[in-house]
This record gives C-alpha cells, structure tokens and sequence, in this order.
C-alpha cells in the first residue's frame, strides 16, 4: 500500500514540482530498504532462535551479521549520502519515509476496530479473479490516463490563458457580504429569544447557527427516545419498545433483502442515517422548531458523510485494485479496454453525483414543504389585518392543518428514501458474488444465534 500511494503521490507531482517527487521517492525506497533488510533479520534472529527462558540455543549465523551491515550501508549510509549532498529535499525526503510508517499505523487502526486481517490491496473472491490481469492492465491504464491528464491539461490551460488580464471596471475594493435571500421559515423559539435578548453572546451565537442547534436537538430527540424505549426490554414491549422494533424489524426486512450476510455490518450505520434524519425532519412540524433538513448544508454534509462511508466499503470490500477496476467499469475484453476513455468519466461522475442527488432532494422537498406552511399562515394573516376573520381563521386553519399531516409523510418518505439509496449505494459496492448470489434469488438466512 505504502509502495502504491507514494507512486501516485510521487508521479502526480512530478511535472510541476520533479525535486518534491523525487525527494518522495527517495524516502520511500530508503524505507521500503530497511523494512526488507528488518524482515530477514527478524526471521534470522527467530529460526532456531531463542528458548522459553530466553536464552539462544544456537548462535547467530554468519548471514546475519552480512545482512545487518548491508543494512546499515544501503539504509542509513544512503540516507546520510542523499542528505549531505544536497540531493533531496528533507521535508518531502522525511514525508517519503514516513509514508511506511504511516501504512502500518493504519492497518494497526483497522485490524483494532476488526476490519480484519487481509489488507485494502487484496483483490474481492469473484469481482476480479475472472481475469487477474485484465484487472491490473485496467488499474495500470486508469492510473496512466490520469497521470498523463494532470500533466498535458496545465499546459493547454496555460497556453489559453491571456499574458495580461485587464482589471475590472468600477471593481469593488472589497467584496460585497453574500446576503442569504428569502427563506421564509416561521419564527422559531431561538428567533424570538434574539428578539429578546440580541446583546446576548450565547443567544446571538445560537441565532446564527439555528440549523446547527436543531440539529443537535434532533440529534438529542433521537438518542432519548430509544433511551426510553429500550432501557427495560421485556418479552411484551410497551407502546414505546414495540414501535421501535417494528420500525427497526421493517427496515431489516427490506434492507436485508439487498445486503444479505453484510445486512449485520451496515445496519447500524443506515439505521442511524435513518431515524436522525427522521427526527430532524418531524421536529419541523412542531410550532416554535425548525427542521434542520431544511437547509442545503446540513443535507449535504449527511450525503457526504454517506457518500465518504460507501467509498470506503468500497475499497474495503474490493481491495484497491478491485475499486479501481470498479471505477473503470470492470472491462473484460477488447470492448471494455476500448471504451475506457468513455467509462471512467461516467462512472467517476456517477459516484460524484450521488451526495449531490441525495442533499438537493431531502433539502427540496423539507424546504419547499415549510415555505408552503409559511405561504398559508401569510395568508391567514393578512385576512386577519384586513378584518376577515371568517375567511382566515376557518378555510386557513384547516389547510394548514391539511399540509402539516402532509408534510409528516413527507418527513417519513424522505427519511426512507435517504436510506434506501444508501443501502443501494453500499449493494452496489459489494463484492460480485453478493450480487450473484442475490441475482438468483438467494438471500442468505439470519444468522442462527443458538448454542
């Protein structure tokens, strides 16, 4: 892995900064030396090597002493010539050999939180075994495409840029504060205590990032009410208990369906994506509240969140060189190869797409049904000041009442639709047995949890 990422690091920077990639280089092969010369002597020092109570049965043998001062010639005495001489940078020189040490700190971190032995360079059972070295040659020919693109496309943007760029007429000395423009959203309980209390730092911070503070609270609503629910679970649930399980029971059936034996893995994730965004969209409802899916940041940042989970399920799952060739489409023949030019902008743009897909409809459909709350209310109101209390009070009322039960489906359809896509999204980056296996029908039984 180390190898792999300091060559894409090091070939990305060589056409603008050849010292730096270099210098990246240099470290990593210094490294990847030591680490070599480490493992034999390891395993020269532990064949035949120590007893139980410590003491060394059989002395060293003449390798390894040939080996350890090799080591130290190549390993230490090189980077000692490199530094000396000028020959590298010690900054992108220092970067180069802690790119080794940085691997193994991360595997370290996945092995403690059991994303099991085998590493991200392992290739999936089935997605590339159908021909190992179609998937390097496709591996190789992305990785050359986009190395090849970042140094041929700076050159044509320089060449098409103008020598000298006219200033601006009548240009600002400072630009202008972008001005959000009219979100119509009732007041809510943090609007009316600015109101109130506007020299208050607290009140003010909290004025100004109400979408944050709803989301915490959405967040809090979320976690006291499965609190409740199940902090005494018994054999006849209560009200409380019993929805929870048949919501959660619901979701895995469906979801389950789709992932199989990977359904225990994801769950937890889809089903928090679930009920918080569920929260966060009913908590509108309430007069005085807001609802935080209401606005583009808050629906972006959990399409992100998702969006950063499922690549990494993907290069879990696949290996790196089976999410390579996922990217490129899986090419398999003649065809496959020929296409790539066309592929790999697709099935990139596709995987960029998705957090945009997800934030815009959750943010859309929250936003647009509160703007129509706001609308009805308005209305009511003017009837109100133009002394048409029959005409306000009766039909409006009723309307508004007609739309906020229509606005809690619509909380819960957005919130399962945002997590049916993610459960899609991590089907899609599975590896090809799964989807095989779920092709014909076969979806694995629940785990027997018996003796």
């Amino acid at each position: 892995m180390s190898w792999l990422f300091a060559f894409a690091l090091a070939a990305l920077l060589l056409p603008s900064r050849p010292a730096i990639a270099l210098s990246l280089a240099a470290g990593q092969l210094i490294m990847g030396l030591n680490f070599f010369f480490l493992e034999k002597l390891v395993k020269l020092f532990t064949q035949d090597g120590a007893s139980s109570s410590g003491a060394r049965r059989i002395p060293l043998p003449g390798r390894f002493f040939g080996i350890a001062a090799l080591k130290i010639a190549l390993v230490y005495g090189g980077a000692f010539a490199l530094i000396r001489t000028g020959s590298v940078l010690p900054a992108a020189f220092a970067a180069g050999l802690s790119i080794p040490l940085l691997t193994i700190v991360l595997k370290s971190i996945l092995l403690a939180f059991g994303s099991g032995p085998s590493s991200w360079t392992r290739r999936a059972t089935s997605t590339t075994a159908i021909s190992g070295n179609a998937v390097k040659l496709a591996a190789l020919l992305l990785l050359t495409s986009l190395l090849a693109a970042n140094a041929v496309l700076p050159g044509m943007a320089a060449a098409q840029t103008p020598a000298t760029t006219p200033p601006l007429a009548h240009a600002p000395a400072h630009p202008a504060k972008h001005a959000e423009g009219g979100e119509a959203h009732l007041p809510n309980w943090v609007v009316i205590l600015n109101d109130y209390f506007p020299t208050n730092p607290v009140v003010h911070w909290m004025y100004e990032n109400e979408y944050l503070v709803f989301g915490w609270i959405a967040g809090l609503v979320f976690l006291g009410f499965t609190w409740l629910a199940m902090r005494n679970p018994t054999m006849v649930p209560g009200p409380l208990q019993n929805a929870l399980e048949w919501i959660i029971e619901s979701m895995e059936d469906v979801c389950g369906g789709m992932l199989g034996k990977h359904l225990d893995r994801y769950f937890p994730f889809i089903m928090a994506i679930f009920f918080y965004i569920l929260t966060a969209n009913l908590i509108g409802i309430i007069p005085g509240f807001k609802s935080s899916t209401s606005t583009l940041d808050v629906t972006l940042a959990l399409a992100l969140i998702t969006f950063a989970y499922v690549q990494f399920s993907g290069i879990r799952n696949l290996g790196l060189l089976g999410y390579i060739d996922h990217l490129a489409g899986s090419p398999r023949d003649v065809v496959g190869f020929a296409m790539l030019p066309v592929m790999v902008p697709v099935h990139v743009l596709g995987e960029l797409v998705k957090p945009v897909s997800l934030s815009c409809r959750l943010f859309g459909n929250i936003f647009g049904e509160d703007t129509l709350i706001v609308v009805f209310v308005g209305v009511a109101a003017l009837c109100l000041k133009a002394s048409l209390t029959a005409l306000a009070v009766p039909p409006m009322a009723g309307i508004t009442a007609l739309f906020m039960l229509l606005q809690t489906l619509t909380a819960i359809v957005q919130a399962l639709i945002f997590s049916l896509l993610t459960t899609v999204y991590l089907y899609m980056m599975l590896p090809h047995e799964s989807h095989e296996a779920h092709g014909h029908g076969e979806v694995p039984a629940a785990p027997h949890h018996g003796p």
